[in-house]
């Protein structure tokens, strides 16, 4: 499992735009290889309407639930049963 960090910013078309200035999205993705797990990143963002500011190259391999820092292990099922967790941490335009 590999985990990927991208700072985002929200589509117009996302229901985060008026409020939230952009993202810290947080993905672990469950995949053998890590090509394909940039690739999957990058559709997942997409498909909940995120616009890629940079994908960090720097990436952290998982190889169970105790590698997962406490914060994210919650998640560690969710990552097993469906292939991927999306995390977003999200913060708000100046002018709120």
């Amino acid at each position: 499992m590999f985990q990927i960090i991208a700072h985002v910013k929200p589509t117009e078309n996302s229901r985060h735009f008026a409020k939230y200035k952009g993202a810290y999205a947080v993905l672990f993705i469950n995949y053998k290889d890590i090509d394909g797990a940039f690739e999957l990143a990058k559709y997942y963002i997409k498909e909940e309407d995120w616009e890629i500011i940079e994908l960090e190259q720097e990436y952290f391999v998982i190889e169970d639930k105790e590698g997962l820092d406490e914060n994210y292990s919650q998640y560690y099922d969710e990552i097993i049963d469906s292939g991927y967790s999306l995390i977003f941490n999200l913060y708000e335009n100046e002018e709120d």
